[in-house]
């Protein structure tokens, strides 16, 4: 919307909350602070004063009906394939209002392809809001993201491949059943977009996301463990140092230092922001294919490209990602 020209539209807002948030974590025992608000909101400053009904399912129903909204747009993209129900009857319900509800996508729904669940979103925003051409824009930006990291990693054979564990570390995991961490199969759209875009492999081939014991995961013992961000952010740091984590420092990955935080980026909701995620993994699992890429550098240039902001914005972007640490790595 804030590409389109279109952000004053907006009257309300649900899901992420817009309100700045204080993050600390710490990346080759250099610590790192950032106080921020979402990328939209860092964008728009506008928007943090639109009213909020909430997060999750159901919405604030009064709170949405009180903005008097001439359209409901609704993403679907946290669904499970199998599940869906409470969404739907709140999609149901918000329909009941009297204004058209245009739900933008549901996972699985495009014929495995799952980028296409990011590009049709863009391509049905477009059409709504008579942006077509910068919607096209968009879309060939990502798609020449995705490409260039599928041409760099396209002639892997099979039995080349890397393995990846893709690794929620929370806090909350710890005395879960012997647990230590969330580990997400390969049926997981997170899975599913690296192994059909960069080209490897996850090392748990189940389904949804299990806790797992020390013991289970080092029975997996991946090449490269990728920590993502829905359950706070992690870092290498903890895994390589912390006490909770001494049952598994005989994972090679641990041991050869093969471990990688993601950008700081709401549960299942990349978006725009994917092919970010895309290039620190791609780095991550395949870092002699693309010895040439300062991902840093290129994170701020996608910014710049996507966005057209100044650089102090660009810069908040990187911050609020929780990416700083790249420009001090050389990463």
């Amino acid at each position: 919307m804030f590409i389109f020209g279109d952000i004053e539209k907006i009257v309300g807002k649900g899901g992420n909350a817009l309100g700045a948030s204080k993050t600390e974590y710490t990346y080759h025992g250099k610590t790192y602070s950032t106080e921020s608000y979402p990328i939209e909101a860092i964008l728009s400053p506008e928007i943090r004063d639109v009213p909020y009904s909430g997060y999750g399912w159901p919405p604030n129903y009064e709170t949405i009906a009180n903005t008097d909204p001439d359209i409901i747009i609704v993403s679907t993209r946290s669904w499970s394939r199998e599940g869906g129900d409470a969404e739907r009857k709140a999609i149901e319900t918000m329909r009941q209002l009297g204004v058209p509800v245009v739900v933008l996508n549901e996972v699985g729904a495009y014929d495995q392809d799952e980028t296409k669940v990011v590009y049709k979103e863009i391509e049905l925003l477009g059409e709504i809001f008579d942006k077509e051409d910068q919607a096209q824009d968009i879309i060939a930006l990502l798609e020449e993201q995705v490409q260039f990291v599928k041409d760099r990693t396209k002639d892997i054979p099979e039995d080349e491949k890397r393995t990846f564990l893709y690794a929620g570390i929370s806090t909350r995991v710890p005395g879960l059943g012997g647990g230590i961490s969330y580990v997400t199969g390969a049926d997981q759209l997170e899975s599913i977009l690296i192994e059909d875009l960069i080209n490897a492999k996850n090392a748990f081939r189940g389904k949804g996301r299990q806790i797992m014991s020390p013991e289970q995961i080092i029975a997996l013992d991946p090449d490269v463990i990728l920590l993502p961000t829905a359950q706070g952010v992690h870092t290498p740091d903890e895994l390589y140092y912390d006490e909770r984590f001494t049952a598994l420092q005989d994972l090679r990955a641990i041991r050869e230092r093969n471990v990688y935080g993601l950008p700081l980026i709401a549960y299942r909701t990349e978006r725009l922001s994917f092919p970010v995620t895309l290039m620190v993994e791609a780095k991550a699992i395949y870092p002699e294919r693309f010895e040439d890429v300062n991902v840093g550098e290129w994170v701020d240039e996608y910014h710049r490209k996507l966005y057209g902001v100044d650089e102090e914005t660009i810069h908040e972007i990187k911050k609020r990602l929780c990416l700083e640490w790249m420009d001090d790595a050389g990463y």
